[in-house]
């Protein structure tokens, strides 16, 4: 394009500018005009039981939009509490009158509740109640250095593992689960957002979580005295009785 082709175009533009506002503050005029006109005749109002009706199905759209924003929000609130409230209740209402020996066990055993997760932590602080490693004895299983597992379902074999940290077995029909077990020293997160189930368990000893999610489930325990986590988490096709059988099963040697 040479120059003088784009003043022609700038030249274009700048007129049909100027012809649009001519006619829009022509038509503005006319059209305030006929307001003023239309609120000087009574026979042009709107009648009151229109207006009316139309006030209030704009109040009903805009309360349906801010319930809804509020239902949201308090449902995850009370989603939130019902997990604590379920935590706290089978943690420490059931089972924290058994002994002596589980409530010192249970005090070093910390758990953080969010929206989205709940923290598993192991409080060593005073160096005595657990001890920092497995109990010592050196003694090497198939999977794992300090722990054996002396039960596994027909039909599955291991698929993947990873020494001492995690090992997933899996069949022919998809289904799999898989064991891990965790030093004590870091923080574990399960998820209990909106879980189909949550129950405190017992196994081997050891407190932890049952959860059930879109199927799925997870077991996390707190070996508070080999100072380490035992998780096993199932595909969908196992139950529950199978993954708890399955953690009842792994001996920490």
């Amino acid at each position: 394009m040479t120059e003088h082709e784009r003043l022609l175009e700038e030249f274009d533009d700048a007129y049909f500018a100027l012809l649009m506002e001519g006619v829009a503050r022509k038509e503005g005029e006319q059209l305030e005009a006929l307001n003023e006109m239309l609120q000087d005749n009574p026979e042009a109002a709107v009648p009151e039981r229109v207006d009316k009706r139309c006030l209030e199905t704009i109040d009903r759209h805009f309360a349906r939009e801010q319930r809804r924003i509020g239902l949201r929000k308090t449902g995850k609130v009370l989603r939130l509490a019902a997990v604590i409230m379920g935590i706290s209740v089978i943690l420490f209402t059931t089972a924290f009158a058994l002994s002596e020996d589980f409530r010192l066990a249970t005090l070093n055993l910390m758990l953080t509740v969010t929206e989205k997760y709940t923290q598993f932590d192991i409080d060593n602080s005073d160096g005595n109640s657990v001890q920092a490693s497995p109990k010592g004895n050196q003694v090497a299983s198939a999977y794992f250095q300090n722990a054996e597992i002396n039960w596994i379902p027909e039909g599955f074999e291991c698929i993947e593992c990873i020494s001492d940290t995690r090992v997933r077995f899996g069949n022919d029909q998809g289904d799999y689960f898989v064991i891990s077990i965790k030093p004590g020293s870091a923080s574990v997160n399960v998820d209990t957002e909106n879980p189909e189930s949550l129950e405190h368990i017992t196994i081997n000893g050891n407190e932890g979580l049952c959860v059930v999610k879109y199927g799925e489930v997870e077991i996390m325990l707190a070996d508070l005295e080999n100072y380490l986590y035992i998780e096993v988490g199932t595909s969908s096709g196992l139950s529950i009785e199978t993954a708890k059988k399955i953690a009842e099963n792994i001996l920490i040697l």
